[in-house]
């Protein structure tokens, strides 16, 4: 029997970092807390804390927290090293068009992320 291994390592891209500086002490905690369960769990990981982005053109998935009364959303996918890839970040409170706005751009910043990896050698 072989075990596989559900995520070897969770990374972030440049956009990621950005939006996460941005943060206040509060809600840096809740998404190092979601990340951590994410690091934990990997692909085990389920509702609540994250589910698939329908509309998205890859498997695109959001981990969910709630810092105060904003719901905070952590867009990631997985790439063919399986490292969970945290795209981007942001706060959907008040804006119904959230995914409209943040599903294009993390689908480019995916398109670049997967364009600048090395390529990925299988095992035998």
């Amino acid at each position: 029997m072989t075990y596989i291994q559900d995520v070897n390592e969770v990374v972030g891209t440049d956009e990621f970092a950005d939006w996460y500086r941005s943060l206040t002490e509060q809600e840096e905690a809740e998404v190092a807390n979601a990340v951590g369960k994410l690091e934990t769990l990997g692909l085990r990981l389920g509702e609540p804390h994250c589910s698939a982005i329908k509309g998205a053109s890859f498997a695109l998935r959001e981990l969910r927290c709630r810092s105060g009364s904003s719901p905070l959303r952590i867009f990631y996918a997985y790439d063919p090293r399986r490292d969970a890839v945290l795209i981007i970040g942001g706060d959907k409170s008040g804006d119904p068009k959230f995914y409209d706005r943040m599903i294009p751009r993390a689908e480019s910043i995916w398109k670049e992320y997967i364009a600048e990896l090395p390529e990925v050698e299988e095992e035998e």
